[in-house]
């Protein structure tokens, strides 16, 4: 894999996978935004259609920057994501000069899973350890999961109390940056109001944790198999989170 500057990335070809950045490169002048995405499916790269984002949007996996294209290093899934799309809403916005996602999303993930000792924790340590210890400060979390949780059916309580777990050992590890919570719950038949009312509460409760998108009001039209994100869905989507984290800007 050759290694770019930033500027010669944007008119790499991407036939053979994603392109190499300089990490240093996008440490330059200007407001960067450092996002870590994780979650469920909806959060990776199980969306139908994958693109490519524009200049100055990036992605970090495994000690390496990529020019962002799906599907997103780091995240399960073989196809589109919300992040690239979001990321040129972003640039385009003017909102940052420059941004880099750490995808680190895992399918059929319940929040107990991201919790310490749950099987998926190690991915999100080393989401944020990797970028952090490239010399990278985060900007924001951001959290769209849900959907097992519904179909499993677990309370508003304990939904709410294994994600604060899980905010704790972030917090106690030292970091303190902004968490998005989204409303996420749909997936074909199955739906929870209680775990909605429990993202409400994660967000009305915690400080520094912020409300983020009703992703579940973006019903059959926007999916293609009524759960994941056709490209419409995915664009609504992107739609939806930049005006969520656009709240605290």
């Amino acid at each position: 894999m050759v290694l770019l500057s930033a500027g010669q990335a944007q008119a790499a070809t991407l036939s053979k996978g994603p392109v190499e950045v300089d990490c240093i490169s996008i440490m330059g002048k200007g407001r960067l935004m450092v996002a870590l995405v994780f979650g469920q499916s909806n959060s990776a790269n199980f969306g139908l259609t994958p693109k490519r984002s524009a200049h100055g949007v990036y992605s970090f996996y495994n000690g390496k920057c990529f020019q962002a294209a799906d599907p997103l290093p780091g995240a399960e899934g073989h196809g589109g994501s919300i992040w690239t799309r979001l990321g040129d809403i972003v640039i385009a916005s003017g909102l940052y000069d420059r941004v880099l996602f750490v995808p680190v999303g895992a399918g059929t993930t319940k929040v107990s899973d991201w919790r310490p000792g749950g099987r998926v924790h190690y991915k999100l340590a080393s989401g944020l350890r990797g970028p952090m210890a490239t010399g990278f400060e985060f900007t924001h979390l951001i959290w769209m999961q849900g959907e097992h949780d519904a179909i499993e059916g677990t309370s508003r309580a304990a939904y709410k109390e294994d994600f604060e777990v899980m905010l704790s050992a972030l917090r106690s590890g030292g970091v303190d940056t902004p968490v998005f919570v989204s409303l996420t719950t749909l997936c074909g038949r199955y739906e929870s109001d209680d775990i909605r009312r429990a993202q409400r509460q994660i967000a009305e409760d915690n400080p520094g944790v912020f409300s983020g998108p009703d992703t579940d009001a973006l019903g059959k039209k926007y999916r293609y198999d009524a759960c994941h994100f056709n490209d419409e869905g995915l664009e609504a989507a992107a739609s939806a989170w930049f005006a969520a984290i656009k709240t605290i800007e």
